[in-house]
């Protein structure tokens, strides 16, 4: 076996984890929703105009909820987990509230 095999094993396999698709979710314009995120840690959103977003801790701690509140219609990608490990990626989508 090479020095290299190791290593491109380790590449085929992120790359593969990171390939996910994305979980889609809907929220109203002033409403708060929570996705489950596991254990992903880090977190990058395209447009924070259309959604507020953060990551807290569940109440056993043992996970991290992100929070989205509907700002604006439109719809946005949020990435929970931005360095090494697990990520998830989460198309959002708001829509006006109710008549």
């Amino acid at each position: 076996m090479s020095r290299t095999t190791p290593l491109l094993c380790l590449l085929l396999l992120a790359g593969s984890a990171r390939a996910q698709p994305a979980r889609d979710v809907e929220v109203r314009v002033g409403k708060t929703i929570t996705v489950d995120v596991g254990l992903a840690q880090g977190l990058n959103c395209d447009d924070l105009s259309i959604v507020d977003a953060k990551l807290v801790p569940s109440k056993d701690k043992k996970n991290l909820g992100l929070v989205l509140k509907g700002k604006a219609a439109g719809d946005t990608y949020c990435r929970a987990g931005t360095g090494v490990g697990q990520t998830v990626l989460v198309h959002i989508t708001v829509v006006e509230p109710d008549p």
